[in-house]
């Protein structure tokens, strides 16, 4: 691999260190980290995916504080998928799919809860069908680049 090859997939690569996690992401996106939560937007910005650490013990206990985190960001928010549990690059998870409104606009919302390698990590994935629709290709790539860090 040339020099320039690996500083391009290492620009791509972001490390959240609070998490010990890192992914991939593309590079004309934006991404910004405040207090430990790194927030992840397309260029038009209608499309964010945002990662934090929850202070709980373990995937069961933040799964039912799902709900009261959901409400911080959005309003009226219902579940459109079971919970499904998926294994991520050795490390344990829970998916779902809620939708609801932010702002009185309606948004669909991916909910991914990790057992990372330290602490249990939360990732939002929020946009509009649209977007989600558009993007489907860099977020599915972007979720199954999560890994612990080496």
């Amino acid at each position: 691999m040339t020099t320039f090859s690996q500083a391009q997939l290492k620009r791509s690569t972001y490390i959240y260190q609070a998490g010990q996690v890192q992914f991939w992401y593309p590079e004309n996106w934006e991404i910004d980290e405040v207090e430990q939560v790194a927030t992840l937007q397309n260029i038009e910005g209608d499309l964010s995916i945002s990662f934090s650490v929850i202070s709980t013990e373990g995937i069961e206990k933040a799964l039912s504080d799902l709900e009261s985190i959901v409400l911080t960001q959005l309003n009226d928010p219902v579940t459109t998928s079971e919970p499904e549990i998926i294994e991520m690059n050795g490390m344990q998870g829970v998916v779902s799919e809620m939708e609801g409104t932010m702002n009185n606009i309606s948004v669909q919302l991916g909910v991914f809860i990790i057992d990372g390698p330290l602490n249990v990590i939360l990732v939002l994935g929020m946009g509009h069908k649209r977007s989600l629709s558009t993007y489907k290709k860099e977020l599915n790539k972007i979720i199954k680049s999560i890994k612990p860090i080496n």
